[in-house]
């Protein structure tokens, strides 16, 4: 009898573990999978936890956290009573407001996630296996399509773009990022206890597999990015800095062999440099021309307007003018690609999309000032946390290299100046929601009850 009450009391606790572990999986799966995924999670998590979600008390992140999810509804329906009683009755609002209440699952997300971690229901070792795991197996398909043309399963790859799984999805190079970190640290640590001379060839070749399969996804923002996170490990963890000097090394000959062998990378690199560059350059040049009151601001904007700007710097400035209609609650989720629709429309200028590329750039869009704010506050509570645990970063326990592998992915999704998807998709959303958590329950990780 006891048995068998032991064996109820486990399996509920090993099956929700196993959902969680899915999730890299899933998003390899698409959309469909990812929330099929969360809403399983998020009801056997409920379940699991039963009277125990009464008894918890926010602490003060959660409050901050779930205050962005209540500017996105109040955004939402206050450009709905706009639309209804004020202005020409759109019925796409209705849908808007519908997706903001939906929204808030990936608050419930977060707090399910959270809670279970904090009564030891959670093993994040799991999802340390899956991430490393998801990554590397993605990058072997991708560098596989790159030589042969198709993936291990026949995908063939899509114009220039190695896709593996995803089709026709540009997404595999961003999909190895967001999980490489993960992967290179749960190596170095399953390898932690070999000899030297072997580790230092391991290592870094595993690290520049990773690399390639990034580089030769087509995605270029993600090699940025990765090069970044390699440079946060080498400054937070000052025992394997030999071994990312090292991965460094091997990385550059292998990318300037492809870069020189390879007309096409060459001119994708190169025009990426000067979009990145131009970007820059004209948002300096915006802020200038916004500070000048002559008579000839007009035109000096369109003079900014029509040069040969690059896609991405149309959109920002687009965006910023669609702010302009709605400075301070924004006009709810999902609103700019119809707000930049009127931009184009009145002042015969800038570009439209389904979003604007850059998660603060749509927010401030979408939620006005209020929402930056809030998003501002979140971000500074999160370099807070770096600060506060920056010594617990450098260790080589698996709940360090666990939490570092965290919080580098999480900087990198969020790191200001990057071209990104929309932050309201699910896919987005989920994968900001789950390495949240992860370092919101970095108090229970480090005393190695949640990873063991």
């Amino acid at each position: 009898m006891m048995l068998n009450e032991k064996n109820i009391n486990i399996n509920p606790i090993l099956f929700i573990n196993l959902i969680f572990a899915f999730f890299p999986i899933s998003f390899i799966l698409g959309n469909l999978i990812i929330n099929l995924n969360l809403v399983l999670f998020c009801i056997f998590g409920v379940w699991l936890l039963r009277s125990k979600i009464f008894k918890f008390k926010f602490n003060n992140t959660l409050k901050i956290i779930f205050s962005f999810f209540l500017v996105v509804f109040f955004s939402t329906i206050l450009s709905f009573i706009k639309s209804f009683y004020f202005q020409e009755y759109d019925e796409s609002i209705i849908t808007r407001l519908i997706k903001s209440v939906l929204f808030f699952r990936f608050f419930i997300l977060l707090l399910v996630i959270y809670i279970l971690s904090e009564y030891d229901f959670l093993n994040y070792k799991y999802f340390f296996v899956s991430s490393a795991f998801s990554a590397f197996i993605i990058s072997l398909d991708v560098i596989f399509q790159y030589i042969f043309g198709f993936n291990i399963v026949g995908i063939e790859s899509y114009f220039h773009y190695n896709t593996s799984f995803f089709g026709d999805e540009l997404i595999s190079g961003g999909f190895i990022q967001n999980f490489a970190f993960f992967s290179i640290l749960f190596f170095i640590y399953i390898f932690r206890n070999n000899k030297n001379y072997f580790k230092l060839i391991l290592i870094p070749f595993l690290i520049t597999l990773i690399s390639l399969g990034i580089m030769v996804s087509g995605n270029r923002m993600p090699v940025v990015l990765f090069l970044l996170g390699l440079f946060l490990i080498y400054i937070f963890n000052k025992k394997i800095r030999k071994l990312v000097l090292a991965s460094f090394l091997i990385m550059t000959l292998v990318f300037s062999f492809i870069i020189s062998s390879d007309n096409y990378w060459r001119s994708g690199y190169q025009s990426f440099y000067d979009n990145i560059r131009g970007t820059i350059t004209g948002l300096f040049e915006r802020m200038q021309s916004d500070e000048e009151e002559t008579l000839l601001k007009e035109q000096k904007e369109r003079l900014v307007y029509h040069r040969d700007l690059s896609g991405h710097r149309k959109l920002i400035s687009t965006a910023i003018e669609t702010w302009k209609l709605h400075k301070v609650f924004g006009n709810g989720i999902k609103s700019f690609r119809e707000d930049c629709r009127k931009i184009i429309e009145i002042q015969k200028r800038g570009i439209c999309s389904n979003h604007p590329h850059n998660y603060y750039i749509e927010v401030l869009t979408d939620l006005g000032i209020m929402g930056l704010i809030v998003v501002i506050i979140i971000a500074s509570t999160f370099l807070f946390y770096l600060f506060k645990n920056y010594r617990f970063l450098g260790k080589n326990n698996l709940q360090s290299l666990f939490l570092l592998a965290a919080t580098i992915s999480l900087f990198l999704e969020v790191f200001p100046i990057k071209s990104s998807g929309s932050i309201f998709t699910t896919n987005n959303a989920t994968y900001i929601i789950l390495v949240a958590s992860i370092i919101l329950s970095h108090k229970k990780l480090l005393e190695g009850k949640n990873l063991s």
